[in-house]
């Protein structure tokens, strides 16, 4: 961002309007209304032909003349005008006078009129839309008035502003869930700028149907239904103030159960209070942010952008800091959501980091419509290539979103400058072509002799089918063409099958003798999370997916013989020592026991949150530990009465439990450490720290004395249980490790990651667990 003058951002939103002004210094604030640095976007038309109040006036002035009041002007843009009481009222009128207000702040706390004022809109806004927004912008003398869409602003605020990593190639999911609307839009870095893959949106969900939840909870709690009616209904000036308070009301028990586990809600003519919890409220929303979390899973499974080109999901948007949003997108994809403590100021000081061309905005601009691009391909990332390198030769043009390239790291030429008859929005598709690099050193036939005697194994998992690739180190290349990541590994109970999960719709069998897949289970609809073999025979396999279903699979057969219904995705699944038993743990609901013949309930689990994300039997399967991600704990829960016993509490997500051989202590994973519980206490044993992001999984040795760890950091660890030290660490995957699993003898351990590939590594006994050597499991297309 260029010194030396003054630069406003505006994001002009569907219930709030934010506004952050940089001065000559570089230094950002938020301009301040009535105290607060969100205005109201509402407005107020008074009798007769008055000036239009906004903000606090415009709420206030309601308590007299409640017709006259319209609380999201922006959810009008496509209407002509708006019937204020008995004034009509011009949509853009409207819109040009909380930017108004914006532009008689800016000017007085600046002593002058913003150098450059920067608008932000929804990435896929009309040239229609736009175009009122633009005449609202000149009728508020903005005329030095440029425009970016609001996932670029958002993007450019989570590099620069938060410094995070976003360099060439890589994208970033922006969802914005605000007042009205849900959009998420998938925003790649360029050498050139910051470019907007795709988008999509929900014009129907937003933080207005999360305050519905709330009075629709409410009026279930009351009998009232004359007075419910006039609430619904309102018909006179003091049904509609009624009206209006009560929904002022349940966006503020809203607001207060994202921090608090209780709000109490009062209902006017009805005249009672009603109390609400934060459970109640989100068993009401969780419909409403089921559909925006399946919309972003839907948007990036249609776009094909690999999971590790994706450096993030920055949560925007005022209606973004309910805690359940953040936590059904982390169970989905499986990527940890940058949420911050007031998103809503989040676009319009991104918007100052865009450079822009400032012209003065055109009564009547023209734009080309955007729309959402055609399914794209991984873009051609060299992982290890600086932030402004220049793009390949023969690589075409890139056809930047909208401005001028500039040469500086900082500036992104995305925003959206209105000119003299032309208002254009582009994008910008993905190479299709396939990406091939180098995956190990050149190595000489001697090197090749020597690990002839070790088993190669090959493990491979894509949308499109399999092939065995088995590494020939003199040609250390492989094509990757819309690969996927490893989402759950397991050792059948002879340990001659390895099972993995991912996130193609199946399940696939391996022969690890030979390396060569056995079976493809195809049946889910849906991303495959959790797997594991029935015991002790290993006869059945079962698989947990997003469709909403476990599934258990004749291993001999590939047939499905069970499908276990859950009420939300179903995260993982584990089986009782007997085999009899099957524990499925949905995002849903409590975490359910079924037999494993018939599919029919067997006990379900009570006290156990709706997070639950991980289940494991006890060795003597009288107990169930639970992994309870957003409660921050793993509880253990009785098995024949499924009461929760005991829950051991961390301080932050608990993502993964496993019981030690001998079920006398637990260890625990979590977003701050993996931790070792002695159960007959409740204490904790052991803190294993050394990772440097989250630790994504657990499990113990057969010995039980040793510990191995999966991290978000790209890295497994094995630690020695007696004294906490670490034994090894494993270094070579390239993105999160998902799953770590030892062979029931022990003498192989095997790491799952997103970077698509599963190693298997050979494990000495004798040696307290030291590696010997490893053996490595691409994923590559058939």
């Amino acid at each position: 961002m260029a010194l030396g003058g003054y630069r406003l951002g505006v994001d002009f939103g569907t219930s709030s309007t934010v506004a952050m002004l940089a001065g000559p210094d570089g230094r950002t604030r938020p301009l301040l209304f009535d105290a607060s640095p969100l205005l109201s976007s509402g407005v107020f038309a008074g009798p007769g032909a008055g000036p239009l109040l906004t903000g606090t006036d415009a709420e206030r002035a309601t308590s007299t003349h409640p017709a006259g009041f319209e609380a999201n002007p922006k959810r009008r843009i496509d209407d002509h005008v708006i019937w204020l009481a008995e004034r009509e009222v011009g949509v853009t009128d409207a819109i040009a006078a909380v930017l108004t207000r914006v532009s008689t702040e800016a000017r007085r706390v600046a002593g002058r009129t913003p150098d450059t004022v920067v608008l932000t809109h929804p990435a896929g806004w009309s040239h229609t839309r736009l175009g009122v927004l633009a005449r609202a912008a000149k009728q508020a003398q903005l005329d030095q008035c440029g425009f970016v869409a609001e996932p670029v602003a958002a993007a450019a605020y989570f590099a620069h502003v938060l410094g995070r990593d976003l360099p060439v190639g890589r994208c970033l999911v922006v969802y914005d869930l605000g007042a009205g609307t849900c959009d998420v839009s998938i925003v790649r870095r360029t050498a050139g700028g910051l470019e907007v893959v795709a988008t999509a949106g929900l014009d129907d969900v937003g933080g207005l149907d999360l305050d519905a939840a709330i009075v629709n909870h409410a009026r279930s709690l009351t009998t009232a239904a004359d007075a419910w009616g006039r609430l619904e209904w309102p018909h006179t000036p003091t049904d509609q103030r009624a009206h209006q308070q009560l929904w002022r009301d349940a966006r503020t028990a809203k607001e207060q159960l994202s921090r608090h586990t209780t709000a109490d809600l009062h209902i006017p003519l009805v005249d009672t209070v009603v109390h609400v919890t934060r459970d109640e409220f989100e068993t009401a929303a969780r419909p409403h942010l089921d559909r925006t979390v399946d919309l972003t899973a839907t948007l990036l499974r249609d776009t094909g952008v690999p999971r590790q080109h994706i450096a993030g999901i920055f949560l925007v948007g005022g209606s973004s800091r309910v805690p359940l949003t953040a936590s059904l997108l982390h169970r989905t994809l499986r990527i940890a959501p940058t949420a911050l403590d007031h998103p809503e100021l989040v676009v319009a000081e991104g918007a100052l980091h865009t450079p822009t061309t400032t012209t003065r905005p055109t009564v009547e601009p023209t734009l080309a419509a955007a729309t959402t691009p055609a399914p794209v391909q991984a873009p051609p990332v060299a992982p290890a290539a600086p932030a402004d390198a220049p793009p390949p030769a023969d690589a075409p043009p890139p056809v930047p979103l909208t401005g001028t390239p500039t040469t500086d790291d900082n500036a992104y030429p995305t925003a959206l400058a209105i000119t003299p008859g032309e208002l254009e929005t582009k994008h910008t598709i993905f190479d299709a072509a396939a990406v091939r690099w180098p995956r190990w050193p050149p190595r000489t036939r001697r090197d090749k002799a020597t690990i002839g005697g070790a088993a190669a194994l090959v493990l491979a998992i894509v949308a499109a089918g399999l092939w065995i690739f088995v590494p020939d180190r003199s040609q250390a290349t492989v094509t990757l063409t819309g690969l996927g990541p490893v989402n759950g590994v397991a050792f059948s109970p002879d340990g001659r099958t390895v099972a993995t999960t991912g996130p193609n719709d199946t399940a696939r069998l391996w022969d690890v003798a030979t390396g060569r897949s056995t079976a493809t289970l195809r049946g889910h609809q849906g991303p495959v999370y959790g797997v594991a073999f029935s015991r002790p025979d290993g006869r059945i396999l079962a698989t947990a997916s997003n469709d909403k279903t476990a599934r258990l699979w004749d291993v001999t057969t590939g047939r499905t013989t069970v499908t276990l219904p859950g009420t939300g995705t179903v995260g993982d699944v584990a089986f009782s020592p007997d085999g009899k038993t099957v524990a499925i743990c949905s995002w849903g609901d409590a975490v359910r026991l079924s037999d494993v013949t018939t599919g029919e309930t067997v006990t379900t689990l009570t006290g156990v949150s709706h997070s639950a994300v991980r289940v494991v039997f006890s060795p003597d399967g009288k107990t169930l530990a639970i992994a309870a991600s957003a409660g921050k704990s793993a509880q253990l829960s009785v098995v024949a009465t499924g009461r929760t016993t005991t829950t051991l509490a961390h301080t932050a997500n608990v993502v993964d439990v496993a019981f030690s051989p001998d079920g006398k202590t637990l260890a625990t994973a979590s977003a701050d450490d993996a931790r070792l519980w002695d159960l007959a206490t409740g204490e904790t044993i052991t803190t294993f720290a050394g990772h440097t992001d989250s630790v994504t999984s657990v499990a113990f040795s057969p010995d039980g004395k040793t510990l191995a760890t999966g991290s978000a950091d790209n890295t497994a660890r094995l630690w020695n249980v007696a004294t906490g030290g670490t034994i090894t660490t494993l270094t070579e995957h390239t993105d999160r490790v998902t799953s770590v699993v030892f062979s029931p003898d022990g003498r192989t351990f095997a790491t799952g990651s997103w970077d698509e590939t599963v190693r298997l590594w050979k494990v000495a006994p004798d040696t307290g667990g030291v590696i010997l050597k490893e053996v490595e499991s691409q994923h590559a297309p058939q």
